[in-house]
């Protein structure tokens, strides 16, 4: 597995577990990373400095809410909390994760933000 990570998006911050997909361990190997991402009322989407590898047999359409997707021809990757009802409308997703726990907090977010994933601390035993 690519890991759990903690995602800050200004002051909520969420935890997310990265797949076994090669784009979500390329992503785990670039991490801590800060991104602006823009909030709306489906997810937080931001463009990534870099490309992640994309096997297209993984890109498909649409998302599950709470999934953390990288959008291979644009380049962006995205926190979908909302309207996995109609989201077969959109082409182009790998999925690389998801979210852990509830997703109202990140309902809740709006506009530009600054956002920080990085691996999940460890707790001393």
């Amino acid at each position: 597995m690519g890991g759990r990570i903690a995602v800050r998006l200004g002051d909520v911050t969420v935890r997310a577990t990265l797949n076994d997909t090669p784009a979500a361990l390329a992503l785990a190997e670039r991490l801590p990373l800060t991104l602006r991402m823009c909030a709306s009322t489906v997810g937080c989407c931001g463009a990534l400095p870099f490309s992640l590898p994309a096997d297209p047999e993984l890109v498909h359409r649409g998302w599950t809410d709470g999934d953390l997707n990288y959008n291979p021809a644009g380049g962006w990757l995205a926190i979908f909390f909302d309207d996995e009802r109609n989201s077969m409308r959109y082409g182009d997703q790998l999925t690389i994760g998801r979210v852990e726990g509830g997703l109202e907090a990140l309902r809740a977010l709006d506009g530009r933000l600054d956002v920080l994933l990085a691996p999940e601390a460890k707790q001393a035993d």
